[in-house]
């Protein structure tokens, strides 16, 4: 399991410590194993199944072998650097897995609409990368799971409701009103380890949503209703948002300074996640988390309830 330092990544380590069977070995991968918390490090190794927690860094082949070979399947999970950088450490990752001497099964955490037809830019921007990294597992004849993970519920009271009252107590939305079925992050780190494990059917790509599609607006109202705090949705085009965004000094890509800013999305990245949901791309409710993990999806409101400490309140 490569990325154990991310969100999604350090889910999944967890889930997989404690359903993986006895006679399974797991090996947990981080650009550096400092990134992560000791007492968390020491908790993966020491519950019960045998786990080794090492550095591998996707831009050093030589580290992604050493821990890919001999491996039945890796699963990898997108890294946070969007654009370029991305690709290179994907296609390092995937050309990895194919010259090793036994192929593994290849698992990777994609997005939805990464397999829209069309030209690459009639794509979301957001769902480009995850497009071409598809495009190169296929390619590769590398056996695979794919999950197209919905947007995370979680983005909704974790990054985006703690800049409401910072910015005027304000929602600015390229939303047009349009629902969408949002996951729960830790159903899709759980779907990332069933798929490891094999519990998935090889060579399919199923899309992971949560149990019921809802708009934004009352995600925003369900807020009040706990907090007693309201902002106002200003409705805006994708070019307003741009600009907008851009006039509070939210850097256009990753590489920029956000130590200053609440809001931690890059300006593309804030953009197309919500036309995304605009264009329909998140409406259908699918049963994935439930078939691969035995589990009911949780639902947003469950998701919002766990970030009450850091809701906006009055």
């Amino acid at each position: 399991l490569q990325g154990v330092d991310g969100r999604l990544g350090t889910l999944a380590a967890d889930c997989a410590v404690k359903i993986a069977m006895s006679d399974q070995h797991l090996v947990f991968t981080s650009y550096t194993v400092d990134a992560i918390p000791v007492e968390t490090v020491l908790w993966w190794r020491e519950d019960g199944v045998e786990t080794i927690v090492t550095t591998a860094n996707c831009d050093d082949v030589d580290s992604l072998r050493k821990f890919m070979e001999g491996a039945e399947a890796v699963s990898f999970v997108s890294t946070w650097l969007l654009g370029e950088t991305r690709r290179r450490q994907h296609k390092n990752v995937i050309d990895t897995s194919v010259l090793l001497p036994i192929a593994p099964r290849i698992c990777y955490t994609s997005f939805v609409s990464a397999g829209l037809p069309g030209p690459k830019f009639s794509l979301p921007f957001l769902s480009q990368v995850y497009n071409y990294t598809e495009s190169l597992i296929f390619a590769s004849n590398l056996t695979y799971n794919i999950q197209r993970n919905y947007l995370y519920a979680d983005n909704i009271p974790h990054l985006f409701a703690p800049s409401w009252k910072l910015y005027g107590d304000t929602w600015p939305l390229n939303l047009n009103g349009v629902a969408g079925a949002y996951v729960a992050r830790s159903d899709c780190a759980h779907v990332c380890v069933a798929l490891l494990l094999g519990r998935g059917i090889p060579n399919t790509v199923p899309n992971v949503s949560g149990p019921e599609s809802i708009t934004d607006v009352e995600i925003m109202s369900y807020i009040y209703i706990k907090t007693g705090y309201s902002a106002q949705i200003i409705p805006m085009t994708d070019a307003e948002l741009d600009a907008y965004w851009v006039a509070k000094g939210l850097p256009r890509t990753v590489f920029g300074d956000f130590e200053k800013l609440q809001m931690k999305l890059c300006v593309d990245d804030l953009t197309s996640c919500r036309e995304v949901v605009r264009r329909g791309l998140m409406g259908e409710v699918t049963d994935t988390v439930e078939v691969l993990t035995e589990e009911k999806a949780k639902g947003w409101r469950e998701v919002v309830n766990g970030y009450e400490g850091i809701l906006p309140r009055p």
